[in-house]
């Protein structure tokens, strides 16, 4: 198999590939795991296509050199014509290949293999892919029914439509017809401009052409002739059908002078009737005319070029675009996909009271993050899957910003009071050792305690403290009897139920300072009192305790 065949289906391989990658990574909304899993598959597709396409090559290459004795140098230029049709021993006289300056003939033989032989081309030229072009030869003195002519044509129209699912084009047809009568050079007739090409002359236009010599006398038979050809061959070749497309002729060659093949054939009916003449043997000059149709190359040419191409090209092409247009259908789904979810966030935005700060919180983190996003996607352009798409980031990025906006943040946590301690020297209310109150301690505890009032919610904690003369036992008891004689004071005094209160003594339990000095020692001689938050204290006659929520609140805002 030729290098340049391994190289197209590499090429059609690589891209087909190519095209399903960047589908897959770029457009499909999957996860990378599975795309790694396709991308393997799709390689390995790929390796698997190509070595069987490699093996079919191969095979057709063979089989092409079995059939083909010789098939035209791939460097050659211009077109190459497939002849079919009647007569080919005699216009090829044993030869299979006739190459000229303009371009090459190569025999097919009967018109059913022209199929076979394009797939033989295919195989190994497949750059001659665009060169091609079909002659299918008719001689109407070699048939005598109508309806088998016909057939025959029905014929080529089916394998034009086969070569042309091959090649992925129509490849040019010209209609090639010999006609017994008087010798005349090829006529060819492309459109409404006919061209007459004399042996060893250049062409001209049939009208400077009937104009010279006796060639006038030539132009009935040869208004007949082409009037037979439009009648029954091409009526039947652009013929509708509902299995094969007409086939529209890229020009018709025709001459006379051949030699008579049957005394009924279709030709002479056709010429008896409508002009009752009847055509003698053909003449000797006959031989002089030339046996192909020479002046067809050059009007070939321009639609005669070294293409790569075919089925394998056509399906490439198909899966490009059926690739481009699932990328814009994913765009769009992706791009639908991203309008969910920034609506659903703003939808979970709008839905939290602005009272619950912890939520509100969480879903204003999501916004600023879809916000982000899409700022990021402004700058630096956004990502492949969504710019196929109608791409609605502004949009998007307006609103988000509108409702980050509405945020209030929550306000910052009040100070929780710290209870008022009023420390009193214990030696201003008693005397040393004692446990009473002495004379002229009662304007000591008014002053004091003036602030110290009871209320439902609140314990007045008395305790009492001393230093670390003599036992600790004696220090307790002490500090303990001093504490509830002042506690016995404010409840007498304030008329404040005994529920409101709690008496502590710790001794010398809990000094503040050093008992190693007298000024310590006088220090830590003291009675303390607090008031601290408690549920169910002070229960007042008529008033409902208060609850643990008034914790925080001050001391200060008690002596309102």
């Amino acid at each position: 198999m030729r290098n340049s065949v391994i190289g197209s289906i590499i090429l059609h391989v690589l891209v087909s590939a190519a095209a399903l990658l960047w589908l897959l990574w770029y457009f499909i909304p999957v996860g990378p795991v599975l795309k790694g899993m396709v991308t393997v598959l799709v390689v390995a597709l790929a390796a698997w296509l190509t070595w069987k396409s490699c093996r079919r090559q191969d095979s057709g290459a063979e089989k092409g050199a079995q059939s083909f004795a010789e098939l035209p140098p791939p460097d050659t230029q211009g077109p190459i014509v497939l002849v079919c049709g009647d007569g080919l021993d005699a216009l090829f006289q044993d030869q299979t290949l006739r190459k000229t300056a303009q371009g090459c003939w190569l025999r097919v033989g009967d018109v059913a293999r022209l199929p076979e032989v394009v797939r033989q081309i295919l195989a190994q030229q497949p750059r001659q892919t665009g060169q091609l072009s079909v002659m299918y030869i008719c001689l109407p003195d070699q048939h005598r029914d109508e309806a088998v002519l016909r057939e025959s044509l029905k014929v080529l129209r089916q394998q034009i439509r086969q070569t042309s699912t091959l090649t992925g084009f129509t490849l040019p047809v010209v209609l090639s017809c010999k006609l017994s009568g008087p010798v005349t050079p090829w006529v060819v007739v492309r459109g409404d401009k006919p061209v007459v090409s004399p042996a060893d002359e250049a062409p001209v236009a049939f009208v400077d052409w009937q104009q010279t010599g006796e060639n006038l006398l030539t132009l009935p038979l040869l208004s007949q002739a082409y009037a037979f050809i439009r009648a029954t061959l091409l009526d039947e070749l652009e013929k509708a059908d509902r299995l094969n497309p007409p086939v529209h002729p890229f020009a018709v060659a025709l001459r006379t002078g051949a030699a008579s093949g049957e005394d009924a054939s279709v030709w002479s009916h056709w010429l008896y009737r409508r002009t009752c003449l009847q055509l003698p043997p053909a003449s000797e000059r006959q031989e002089m005319n030339p046996r192909f149709p020479d002046a067809v190359l050059p009007l070939l040419s321009p639609f005669a070029s070294p293409v790569q191409g075919g089925q394998r090209t056509r399906c490439v092409l198909l899966l490009l675009w059926l690739c481009a247009l699932a990328a814009l259908g994913f765009s769009a789904l992706n791009n639908a996909a991203l309008i969910r979810q920034v609506s659903a966030d703003l939808q979970r935005w709008a839905a939290i009271p602005m009272t619950h700060y912890a939520p509100k919180a969480h879903s204003l983190a999501d916004l600023k993050q879809d916000a982000l996003l899409l700022e990021r996607w402004q700058r630096q352009g956004e990502p492949l899957k969504l710019s196929l798409g109608y791409y609605p980031g502004q949009r998007l990025w307006l609103v988000l910003q509108q409702a980050v906006d509405t945020y209030v943040p929550e306000p910052p946590p009040k100070p929780v009071p710290v209870p008022k301690i009023v420390r009193l020297d214990s030696m201003s209310l008693f005397d040393s050792g004692k446990a009473a109150l002495k004379d002229g301690s009662t304007k000591v505890l008014v002053n004091a305690l003036v602030g110290i009032k009871a209320k439902p919610g609140w314990l007045i904690v008395v305790s009492g403290h001393t230093d670390n003369t003599g036992s600790a036992l004696l220090n307790q008891t002490l500090s303990l009897q001093r504490a509830g004689s002042v506690r016995d004071w404010m409840r007498d005094t304030g008329d404040v139920p005994e529920s409101c209160f709690a008496v502590q003594g710790y001794g010398d339990s809990r000094p503040i300072a050093s008992n190693d000095t007298p000024d310590g020692r006088a220090h830590n001689r003291r009675v303390e009192i607090s008031l601290v938050p408690q549920a169910d204290a002070c229960r007042l006659p008529d008033i409902k305790t208060a609850s643990s929520e008034l914790s925080g609140v001050s001391t200060q805002e008690m002596e309102k």
